[in-house]
């Protein structure tokens, strides 16, 4: 069992950072673009509803897509026809992630669980459909009042399930141009499918799904039912790709707990799978306090309730350290986030590359700019480069000219840098970088 040791420091951060979350847990949507009596598509589809009957439909929604014949319609093969498909099946994921020919299902549910815990800035619902009419509704809210969406798409998809041997079948799609300002403020939209009489009505569902001009979707919704019981989580940032230095702390960002379930009381903890001997495992909220990893927890989320964490490690030797966070109840069952930490590894070395570090930044966490100060022995010329949380170079500040003593170099965040955690160091340095917290 580890010990427990909190982190001070997370105190600080946990009251500045509270706050409602500004994005909700993304729901990945699969287009599966098939043709009729393929051994291929036949195999694929297979293997890709077994990863669907694993989830629900918070977490994931797959639809087929028929090129041609009796399963296809105009709308459906313009719907083809715009991702170009040249070879079937091809199953892409979210607008973007495209999977071509036969996988096996672990494939599909390696992709699927990638996207997992991603945010969307977009919280998006059908608030009535009527199958016997076509006529639906849909309220987008963006929750980041730092995005405006303005010139996009709401696609509309009427879904038919049990159609023969065929089910998930893509009957018609409508497309509505939609600006959804980020006030906070829930936007409606209103639209008609033709139904045919043809089909079932009692099998008929929607898909609500909003993407950008590159294809990329940003947040999807259907009517399909939800277990009453349900968590989410999400955060911006990859649970599997944590990196620090080793005998050093390790602050995350927050982690947020959503219950799109009915009201329901819980416990948590915070448990270590693997790890060396000297890593200890704690979390925080968002009110300040710190809870021990290895301790059940109650943990009370209202309907429609979310709840912000932090992990509060301590990373002693190198290594490798595999953990979750779990939530279980009577009603839930047991909710998991697999994380992985590495510390003093190969990988981790080449994301926190050792150099020289500068005195400090203010403020920190600073919202748009923050200050460099750099302590100089005799004059020259210096430059901050600011990495993100992969080790990614995300900015550099001009060179600047030093005068010995105390020296400050100034930086304002590009405002396509998202909320989170950065790292900076001097240029052409060899000490372990400083992390700083930018706040949007």
């Amino acid at each position: 069992m580890k010990k427990t040791i909190f982190i001070p420091l997370l105190l600080l951060l946990a009251a500045l950072l509270a706050a409602d979350p500004n994005y909700y847990p993304l729901t990945t949507i699969a287009e599966s673009c098939v043709t009729e009596n393929s051994p291929d598509c036949v195999s694929a589809l297979a293997n890709l509803a077994n990863v669907l009957s694993a989830t629900h439909r918070g977490e994931f929604i797959a639809t087929r897509l028929y090129d041609t014949g009796n399963l296809s319609s105009p709308s459906v093969a313009d719907r083809v026809d715009h991702y170009g498909i040249i070879q079937w099946p091809t199953i892409i994921m979210n607008g973007t992630h495209t999977l071509i020919g036969v996988h096996p299902e672990a494939v599909y549910a390696q992709a699927v669980a990638a996207k997992c815990f991603q945010p969307s800035p977009l919280k998006l619902q059908i608030t009535s459909f009527t199958p016997a009419s076509g006529a639906v509704s849909v309220s987008a809210r963006l929750l980041d009042h730092d995005v405006n969406i303005t010139g996009q798409t709401l696609m509309l998809m009427l879904v038919e399930d049990n159609v023969g041997s065929e089910t998930n079948v893509v009957r018609q799609i409508k497309y509505q141009t939609v600006n959804i300002p980020g006030s906070g403020d829930p936007v409606i939209f209103t639209d008609s499918f033709s139904i045919d009489p043809a089909w079932n009505s009692a099998n008929l569902w929607a898909v609500a799904a909003v993407h950008m001009n590159d294809h990329v979707i940003l947040q999807s919704a259907s009517t399909l039912p939800l277990p009453q019981y349900n968590i989410r989580a999400a955060m911006p940032w990859n649970p599997a790709e944590l990196v620090t230095p080793a005998n050093s702390s390790l602050i995350s960002e927050p982690l947020w707990v959503f219950n799109t379930g009915s009201s329901d009381n819980m416990q948590m903890q915070l448990v270590a799978d693997d790890a060396p001997d000297d890593w200890y495992f704690n979390y925080c909220d968002e009110e300040g306090n710190c809870y021990p990893g290895s301790g059940l927890m109650p943990l009370e989320l209202a309907a429609g309730e979310s709840k912000a964490f932090h992990l509060n490690l301590w990373v002693g030797s190198p290594g490798v350290g595999s953990f979750h966070f779990e939530i279980t109840s009577a009603n839930l069952g047991t909710f998991s986030i697999p994380f992985v930490c590495q510390a003093g590894t190969e990988v981790a070395d080449e994301v926190l590359q050792p150099s020289l570090s500068p005195a400090g930044n203010s403020p920190n966490p600073f919202r748009g700019g923050t200050s460099f100060t750099l302590n100089a022995e005799k004059s020259g010329s210096a430059s901050i480069q600011i990495f993100d949380a992969k080790g990614r170079l995300v900015a550099e500040t001009p060179a600047q000219n030093l005068v010995p003593g105390s020296n400050r170099i100034e930086w304002q965040a590009p405002s396509e840098l998202p909320s989170g955690i950065y790292l900076y160091r001097l240029k052409e340095s060899s000490a372990p970088p400083r992390r700083m917290l930018l706040i949007k």
